[in-house]
């Protein structure tokens, strides 16, 4: 099939990575084409101001969106932020195809939202919060959603590579955006080293991402008032990291949410899962239900931001030295069971084949 991601990227995110890895799983099963503001990662693609809101941008965009599929014949669109189902749901409609969404987070509720939910012929929705939040807000029947995760790669060569030598100072890897919800986070976590760091073993602490133009010096000042607060521990801003699976694999520990705590766990390293809802702590088997049904602390609800855990979670790792050593390779474990690429994609193609009546028996 011809299938369009439509996306509203401005910055590398999981949506993006999301696309990316399906489409690699797929390979020629299906033709991908992508529509976005901008993409990274070296697809062809057509830009348009997706993320432009819907009277006037969403319209015109529901137009050229429309003349793409039909000029491309797209036989389904699948979106996959609210921006983009908007304007996927009208270019859809109006071509006569079926639309589908994924849908990364809990969409806000308002009228504009309850009036054009937008959600397509068949929702999914990457964890079980999200499916809640579909079916009990925007009444969307059980048999329109589906549950199906974050798919990632699991190969040979994102095993953990040459990590820390015994000795060395750990180091903690805080890993995401420093935009939006990201920053946040980032802000509590610079908030609660400054009162507890000093109490704390001697570490490395990292902060990978870059920030917003207008929280630059803001970051700068952060990082310079937490040193002060934390020596002899430093923190330092590393940006953004090209190469990830090898900057994670020299770090001790992580501290992520989404499809960052899952790249850090698929390369064996303790994640503290800390999203934009908040901080759930160490991923272990007392946590795991939590972490899944929240996308690691991205969709807790209530903000529940507890310094407390935090604070633990750290002490917790940086003092026994064998709890990295087991949590390591049963976190891999937990994304080879539940975030397997191969079985994610071919959960997301039997949802278009549902829609397209599509016999999935013929390729097998």
């Amino acid at each position: 099939m011809n299938i369009l991601f439509l996306l509203s990227s401005l910055e590398p995110a999981g949506s993006e990575t999301y696309c990316v890895a399906l489409a690699k799983a797929w390979g020629e099963r299906h033709r991908v084409f992508w529509i976005s503001d901008r993409l990274h990662y070296g697809q062809n693609y057509l830009s348009l101001p997706i993320s432009q809101k819907a009277v006037p941008g969403g319209v015109i965009n529901t137009w050229k969106v429309k003349r793409f599929i039909q000029d491309n014949k797209i036989d389904l669109v699948h979106s996959h932020s609210r921006r983009a189902h908007w304007v996927g749901a009208q270019a859809a409609a109006l071509c006569q195809i079926p639309h589908v969404t994924t849908v990364h987070q809990p969409p806000p509720v308002h009228f504009f939202s309850r009036l054009f939910p937008c959600l397509g012929d068949h929702a999914i929705a990457i964890d079980e919060a999200v499916a809640e939040h579909l079916e009990k807000k925007f009444k969307i029947p059980k048999e329109r959603i589906s549950l199906i995760r974050n798919g990632i790669e699991i190969t040979s060569q994102n095993r953990p590579g040459s990590g820390p030598t015994s000795g060395q100072t750990p180091k903690i890897l805080l890993l995401g955006r420093l935009t939006g919800g990201r920053w946040r986070t980032a802000k509590f976590v610079f908030e609660v080293l400054q009162r507890c760091g000093k109490s704390l073993p001697k570490m490395q602490f990292l902060v990978a991402g870059l920030p917003s133009p207008d929280h630059a010096a803001e970051l700068a000042r952060d990082i310079q008032a937490v040193n002060q607060a934390i020596a002899p521990s430093t923190i330092e801003a590393v940006g953004f990291i090209p190469k990830l699976a090898d900057y994670v694999a020299g770090c001790d520990v992580v501290i992520a949410g989404g499809r960052s705590a899952l790249e850090s766990m698929v390369q064996e390293k303790p994640v503290i899962a800390m999203g934009e809802g908040g901080i759930i702590g160490l991923v272990s088997p007392e946590t795991l239900e939590a972490c899944l049904k929240t996308n690691f602390g991205d969709h807790l609800a209530g903000r529940q931001f507890v310094p407390a855990i935090l604070e633990l979670s750290l002490r917790q790792i940086l003092t026994d030295a064998a709890l990295p050593k087991t949590l390591g390779p049963w976190s891999r474990k937990q994304v080879e069971t539940y975030y397997n690429l191969p079985a994610v994609a071919e959960a997301v193609d039997h949802v278009y084949a549902l829609l397209t009546h599509t016999d999935l028996s013929s390729r097998h």
